[in-house]
């Protein structure tokens, strides 16, 4: 292709092939951010309902547990039973009574209650490091999906 040099002015078939090429450039600019947006789309659909289906998990395990508190509660036996401490795989006490465990799963199906953030497990660190900010692109990234996407989040809240 020619340089415009003073004035020397690109030829009609010159003018033509640019623009063809700067269309068919945005076009392919286009066809891809499409495709990333389309994506992105299926994606935090996918996120969406992967959450509500946690949410609504817990809420059946909240559900059995309270049930099976009341079962216990009914019964002299059984509560006798869930007054003893109960122990860790190495016998040392893990809490006074049984029955704390079956609180601490109804506590932790209640995704609104934040103490659970300060108990112990296979992820805590992890969890603990998210809370505090830890920079992590990826993380940080899903975060910046989630609150763009408001328009997804509608169809994915659990109804009570």
């Amino acid at each position: 292709m020619k340089q415009i040099i003073g004035d020397d002015h690109p030829t009609y078939e010159d003018s033509v092939n640019m623009t063809l090429a700067e269309q068919k450039n945005k076009s392919s600019y286009i066809d891809i951010a499409e495709q990333e947006q389309q994506i992105t789309k299926e994606n935090m659909e996918r996120l969406m309902m992967e959450n509500l289906q946690l949410r609504h998990r817990l809420a059946c395990i909240k559900d059995d547990i309270e049930i099976i508190d009341r079962h216990i509660s009914s019964y002299k036996k059984c509560r006798k039973w869930f007054k003893q401490p109960s122990l860790n795989k190495d016998g040392s006490i893990y809490a006074d009574e049984a029955i704390h465990n079956l609180t601490n799963i109804e506590i932790a199906c209640d995704l609104s209650d934040e103490s659970v953030d300060e108990w112990g497990s296979d992820l805590a660190e992890e969890y603990r490091q998210k809370l505090m900010g830890d920079d992590d692109p990826v993380f940080e990234g899903h975060l910046k999906h989630m609150e763009a996407s408001g328009d997804y989040l509608d169809k994915y809240i659990a109804k009570k």
